[in-house]
């Protein structure tokens, strides 16, 4: 793997001065409830369809066309790898692995410029990744994958990439909390779609934590990706998912591939009161529905009885 290419200074995307203005105008003239709104407008108009889903979308006066989330994901695909970017995975010889199916996210593509990884899919839900590493986003989009994105981090690919070099799929997903142009959802209200049903499960509705086993509905926030990645696999049918690099901690660093100019984490105030919480919920939700999910990272700070350990080496090719 190329170093000088990964941790080369990065172009940031978003970062000009119209850009922060608008932002900046954003938050004087609308409230702290619509304060996630403020990466969309005004760049990004919105239309959804009778079920509440986003169907269509435009940026920068530039339509886009979206993939349904009822047609981005593979049925047959009921066993799938998860490959994260936490250090262990450096670790990981993928040339010797036996791996059908993957999806990755954020900056595990960047194990593609070493190994022929079958990435099928992919999820992005932090848009200050895109902002940062437009650079991997590049790789990821000129793939034929389907990408899971929220609403924002679609704007800033537009606003990077030139559309006619984004040949992936894309599907949007987003926070239930917080939709796009609407505002965040009161605790009242997601405990009414936890009510009318048993998809929308909620773990503390004030702080806004659950787990959605319906994507089309939204999901749910747990400060890293991983947390959003499962549940777009759970949601459309995934029963096992092999979870790599699922490190949580910086104890060895944050992300195999850039540990010269690593960005910033939240890992160290966000891992006992938010993480490890909805990951405990979750792993119980899991298991009642005969869903399995495993750890393959052998420093992972989530406990054994939350989510099982098995060893990479588990699938390595005879």
């Amino acid at each position: 793997m190329d170093d000088s290419v990964i941790s080369s200074p990065p172009v940031r995307v978003g970062g000009g001065r119209a850009d922060r203005f608008v932002r900046k105008l954003f938050r004087l003239l609308r409230s702290r409830t619509q304060r996630h709104n403020q990466h969309l407008w005004p760049f990004v108009r919105i239309w959804r369809d009778h079920t509440g889903a986003i169907s269509a979308y435009k940026a920068f006066g530039r339509s886009f066309p979206i993939t349904p989330l009822s047609a981005g994901f593979d049925p047959a695909d009921q066993e799938v790898h998860l490959i994260l970017s936490g250090p262990s995975v450096a670790e990981i010889p993928y040339d010797r692995m036996d791996i059908k199916v993957a999806m990755g996210v954020n900056g595990a593509i960047a194990l593609a410029r070493k190994f022929d990884l079958p990435f099928k899919y992919y999820c992005i839900i932090d848009q200050n990744f895109v902002r940062n590493r437009i650079d991997l986003v590049r790789e990821i989009v000129s793939r034929d994958l389907t990408l899971y994105v929220m609403p924002e981090v679609l704007r800033y690919i537009m606003q990077g990439i030139p559309q006619e070099d984004i040949r992936c799929r894309i599907c949007i997903i987003e926070l239930i909390s917080a939709r796009a142009y609407e505002r965040t959802a009161a605790p009242a209200v997601l405990k009414r779609m936890a009510a009318a049903t048993p998809d929308v499960q909620l773990l503390d509705a004030k702080r806004g934590l659950g787990y959605s086993f319906d994507v089309s509905l939204g999901i749910f926030d747990a400060d890293t990706v991983a947390y959003a990645a499962l549940q777009v696999l759970v949601s459309n049918g995934v029963r096992k998912a092999y979870v790599h690099g699922l490190d949580l901690t910086t104890q060895n660093g944050l992300r195999f591939y850039e540990e010269k100019n690593p960005q910033t984490s939240r890992l160290g105030r966000k891992f006992a009161n938010l993480i490890e919480p909805s990951f405990r919920f979750a792993s119980e939700l899991w298991r009642a529905r005969g869903v399995s999910v495993f750890n393959l990272s052998p420093v992972s700070a989530l406990p054994r009885d939350i989510m099982e350990r098995l060893d990479w080496q588990t699938f390595l090719k005879d």
